[in-house]
């Protein structure tokens, strides 16, 4: 499967995506533990906040 889109996901056990025009790609993961998910989940908006801030 080729990597050229990006995905934003939502929920416990996803990973963001972001693929830059350049074809560099970072990911930004959630925690799987859903318990874990739902105390961290500001800390989680926050960093794919700063994946795609330009």
């Amino acid at each position: 499967m080729e990597e050229k889109q990006t995905i934003v996901a939502c929920g416990a056990g996803t990973i963001t995506k972001r693929v830059y025009p350049d074809g560099r790609i970072e990911r930004c993961d959630n925690v799987k533990e859903v318990a874990l998910y739902i105390e961290k989940i500001d800390e989680m908006i926050e960093r794919k906040r700063r994946l795609f801030e330009d």
